[in-house]
């Protein structure tokens, strides 16, 4: 992991990540229980539906792209203090995202809790990177969300209104029990529900059940398939707040194996044709480069010094043999005015 000095001035006096934690009353408190459907180990087949009321989700812009989203331990004492100790594949990992039925009337079947058809946002093989959880035991503090977020292959335009996302999975390859992130109780009146089974794929009857703790991650504009199909993601992993300084992480998901990716950061947002359908969404004013890991991930850290102010806009771009002109960009994020 790379860690920068930002080389240009900012404006504000903090950088807020491009996320909302849901439910939104556990940002920065504890959940109440934990649950491990979503990342069930080896023959453990799990469906989980998740319906969030509209009103967690006010903080996203109307028009926004959903990217991905990312879950946190829960202070278990049984919790290790990273996790997995080793990547950690499932042969097939599904997830749909739609408009959903008011939260307060879900019933057994998934498919009748979208008001429409949802849109499949990925499937195929998913990997979990080695120790990207952690349990740092702090009483009274949450502990941080993981670095890995399960990385959308189609970006999800959100235009307000519930949502509902199905996640299916057949168990992984790992033959030990998964640990446990963080739940709520189900409260379809405040944040919404969240319901299991023990199938896959998803399609019959679920059971009622805890509500994860998740941060969904957002940005705008779209980018451009490359290699398999697949389009590169951005997300913001990590913010800072008050003028104290810190560290903002931006990473990128759906590259190739140990491909270049280039984190384009700028002050100016621009939409300027590239060719093969992808789109340079940022004015390019610094330049950082990484090299994606086996999974296809890389991550930028930036080190935002205290008192610092400003906003600016960043996208990545992937040199990818198998795609039109060799790349292929991400969506876009702009962290914000504190």
């Amino acid at each position: 992991m790379h860690h920068s000095l930002l080389s240009f001035s900012l404006l504000s006096a903090g950088l807020l990540a491009q996320s909302v934690v849901v439910p939104n009353a556990n940002a920065t408190t504890l959940g109440t229980g934990q649950l491990n459907s979503i990342i069930r180990n080896l023959a453990n087949p799990r469906t989980y539906q998740y319906g969030i009321n509209a009103s967690e989700l006010a903080a996203v812009p109307l028009g926004s792209v959903i990217t991905g989203v990312s879950l946190r331990f829960s202070q278990l004492a049984s919790n290790p203090a990273a996790w997995p100790p080793a990547d950690i594949t499932w042969p097939s990992y599904d997830i749909s995202i739609g408009e959903a039925a008011p939260t307060a009337s879900w019933g057994a079947d998934p498919a009748a809790n979208f008001l429409t058809p949802p849109q499949q946002v990925r499937t195929g093989p998913m990997t979990l990177d080695a120790g990207v959880f952690a349990n740092l035991l702090q009483p009274g503090t949450p502990n941080p969300f993981a670095e890995f977020f399960f990385n959308f292959q189609t970006p999800y335009l959100y235009l307000g209104g519930d949502l509902a996302m199905l996640f299916s999975h057949p168990g992984s390859n790992d033959p030990a029990l998964a640990q446990y992130p963080e739940t709520v109780a189900s409260n379809a009146a405040i944040h919404g529900v969240g319901r299991s089974q023990s199938i896959y794929p998803a399609g019959t009857a679920s059971a009622a059940t805890t509500f994860y703790v998740m941060r969904v991650h957002y940005g705008y504009g779209v980018g451009c398939p490359g290699t398999g199909g697949q389009t590169p993601v951005l997300v913001q992993n990590a913010n800072t707040t008050g003028g104290l300084g810190g560290n903002i992480v931006l990473q990128v998901a759906n590259a190739p194996a140990a491909s270049l990716v280039i984190f384009a950061l700028g002050f100016s947002q621009l939409n300027v044709p590239l060719g093969g359908g992808c789109d340079l969404l940022v004015s390019p004013d610094v330049l950082l480069v990484q090299l994606a890991n086996t999974n296809g991930r890389a991550v930028q850290t930036i080190n935002v010094p205290p008192a610092a102010v400003g906003n600016f806009f960043a996208q990545g771009g992937v040199l990818d043999a198998g795609a039109p002109g060799g790349l292929t960009v991400s969506n876009a994020v702009s962290p914000s005015a504190n």
